[in-house]
């Protein structure tokens, strides 16, 4: 039996009372501390009227409170509803509506977005004004008890979290988990990374996200301790990872370039992060460069994973220290209690699970135990064959077995009766000099069917089209010349989701103006 959240939080506050838990810039909660805040906000929420089996949404950036207000929630045997603070006004109203919520807890900075919510209170972790009985600040918690609240908590297949999707078609679907597999995804991290009782972790990455989640709780679990590392600044990061003597820290590819960056801008050497071991990522592809860097930076090895908000978890993992150079910037193989296959493309029958032999490309398909089988309160479900949930993620497998993303099955783009996967193009064109970041998509054409479109963010103000174009003609033994994008268009940024990763359904809505012009030859140039 492994029990819930709460039992490994009891635990380690009697085993461990004074060891640190939640450390940040300005203080230290031993286990002992956060249980006792777990315990003011638990019975806090129970005066407010939450019980077992209410949804309790949270609306946060990294902050202790969010660490205490998930425990809290799982603690009165209510669901903990992790809102990606990315989404809309609309999409949250949406949310707090669908769940009925029976309170919401939400940082300072994002209290706007919830300004619609009335059917339950609002809790801000901040500094706010206080209205008529619905909004409350944090500051309540201090004078609540500190003792354990007089109801029974939850058992370990009682729902504990929600996840959500990033809503790229209609509104965002949920995932729930149960005190059992956020338990095992807790152990699956703790595996990989090897951790132990001295083990301090820090995560760039939103603690609302799924990935991010499983980093906190692992730590939970193995008795160690946790970094907060508050909103998002790289010259902070590492200032406590260094400060704090952290020995994993969890980043997008995105956030790890920019820390790469800050680092050596600021003449920072690896002997400041000889305690770190490990870097934790997901999310996009990325060079190998990065990975040399990693290591010649920080001093330390990479972790990249490969994991669906419909799992809870990550189901492959490549690890810089263990496995091969050539394998650095796969997604890896399978990891603990996963099981992982490539099947053939075509998904109309059957045939959909012949397996593709190796080396080759097909769609990933996995199983699991974490796997969840409905989105929360919701009839829609993810589609599974024969207990194999399909991942909808092309892949390319080389004869070790070693995995590589291509790109999603939904995303490819059909141009002259050949398929074209955007993220191939993507990763081909980061290659070039002045080229910071990229974003192809496919739009509807008369000669092509749909034409490759490249949307191309440059420091360089001289970089045109037609460079583009030659680059890709004089490289087209890596690229082959049908995949070239046949228009360039410049912008400003790309949008990117709380994970940084591209929200790629964005693309044609943000920037349709901009692709449906062929005239302005400094700013967008049209390739036949």
């Amino acid at each position: 039996m492994l029990g819930t959240t709460v039992d490994v939080l009891k635990k380690w506050a009697d085993r461990w009372s004074n060891r640190p838990f939640i450390i940040t810039g300005q203080e230290t909660l031993t286990y002992q501390e956060y249980y006792q805040k777990v315990c003011q906000l638990s019975n806090w929420l129970l005066q407010q009227g939450v019980r077992h089996g209410d949804n309790v949404g949270m609306l946060m950036l990294n902050c202790p409170e969010l660490y205490v207000g998930l425990l809290a929630t799982h603690r009165v045997g209510a669901v903990a509803n992790l809102w990606n603070f990315r989404l809309s006004q609309n999409e949250i109203s949406y949310l707090a509506s669908h769940v009925d919520a029976r309170a919401v807890i939400v940082s300072p900075e994002l209290a706007s977005a919830v300004s619609g919510y009335d059917s339950g209170v609002i809790l801000c972790t901040g500094p706010i004004e206080p209205s008529a009985g619905k909004l409350h600040n944090f500051a309540e918690i201090s004078s609540m008890p500190t003792d354990e609240p007089d109801v029974r908590g939850p058992v370990e297949t009682d729902l504990s979290s929600v996840i959500y999707t990033s809503g790229t078609t209609g509104h965002p679907k949920g995932a729930a988990y149960t005190h059992q597999t956020q338990l095992l995804s807790a152990i699956q991290y703790c595996l990989e990374m090897g951790l132990n009782l001295g083990s301090r972790g820090i995560s760039a990455a939103p603690v609302i996200h799924g990935g991010a989640t499983n980093f906190f709780m692992a730590y939970l679990f193995i008795g160690g301790a946790f970094i907060d590392s508050g909103r998002y600044d790289p010259e902070r990061i590492l200032q406590l990872t260094s400060r704090h003597q952290a020995t994993e820290l969890m980043a997008v590819p995105t956030q790890i370039f920019e820390l790469l960056r800050v680092a050596q801008d600021l003449g920072m050497s690896a002997e400041l992060f000889e305690s770190l071991k490990l870097i934790r990522t997901a999310g996009s592809p990325y060079p190998k460069e990065m990975v040399d860097q990693v290591h010649k930076t920080f001093g330390c090895h990479l972790l990249n994973t490969f994991g669906m908000t419909e799992n809870c978890s990550n189901v492959t993992i490549m690890h810089s220290g263990y496995d091969p150079e050539s394998s650095w910037t796969t997604i890896g193989k399978p990891t603990y209690f996963w099981d992982a296959k490539v099947a053939e493309l075509d998904d109309s029958g059957d045939e959909a699970m012949k397996e593709v032999p190796k080396p080759g490309r097909g769609q990933l398909l996995v199983a699991g135990p974490q796997n969840i089988k409905h989105y929360y309160k919701s009839d829609a479900a993810p589609r599974y064959m024969d207990g194999w949930l399909y991942a909808r993620d092309v892949v390319d497998i080389d004869a070790a077995g070693y995995m590589q993303i291509v790109d999603r099955v939904d995303s490819t783009i059909l141009s002259g009766g050949e398929n074209v996967y955007p993220q191939e193009v993507e990763m081909f064109l980061k290659k070039h000099p002045a080229i910071d970041d990229v974003a192809v998509t496919g739009v509807a054409d008369q000669r092509w069917g749909e034409r490759v479109v490249a949307l191309i963010v440059s420091h360089d103000p001289s970089l045109d089209g037609q460079q583009i174009e030659n680059w890709c003609l004089e490289n087209s033994s890596e690229l082959a010349r049908y995949k070239r994008p046949r228009q360039v268009v410049f912008v400003d940024e790309l949008p990117k989701n709380v994970f940084g990763k591209l929200e790629r359904y964005k693309l044609k809505e943000k920037f349709q103006a901009a692709i449906g012009e062929l005239g302005d030859e400094q700013r967008l140039r049209a390739l036949e």
